[in-house]
């Protein structure tokens, strides 16, 4: 979870990931006429659609038998890595540890035969056609 928050002006936001998955900026606006007064404005940083366009589709059979020695979460690890997400936005989408997110990466490796992320999305993406 990014977030900044300087001590004034408009530029007050924290980015946050929900329970579901979906990320959103929620900002703090100063009421200009009253000093004990503010706004805070919730938006979603992309819309439900743009994240479907951005991920692959890792359901097809070829798909399936690659991911098929892999565990649920590390499924799951997979599709966000491939989707650009780093380790710690992994851990947050997924409410678990940064050191968890590192040992499910090393499972994959070693389940697919990969010896890096790139080679991983590489794999996946060639897979997925």
């Amino acid at each position: 979870m990014a977030s900044q928050t300087p001590a004034q002006g408009q530029d007050r936001y924290l980015d946050f990931t929900n329970a579901q998955g979906l990320c959103f900026r929620m900002q703090v606006e100063d009421d200009p006429t009253d000093a004990c007064a503010f706004t805070v404005r919730v938006t979603p940083l992309f819309e439900q659609s743009e994240r479907s366009a951005q991920s692959a589709d890792f359901s097809s059979p070829q798909q399936s038998g690659l991911l098929s020695a892999l565990t649920a979460r590390e499924r799951d690890v997979a599709q966000l890595i491939a989707e650009g997400f780093t380790n710690e936005q992994i851990a947050l989408r997924l409410c678990i540890s940064l050191s968890t997110v590192k040992s499910h990466i090393q499972n994959i490796f070693a389940k697919v035969h990969v010896a890096n992320r790139t080679a991983l999305v590489a794999l996946l993406h060639e897979t997925a056609r």
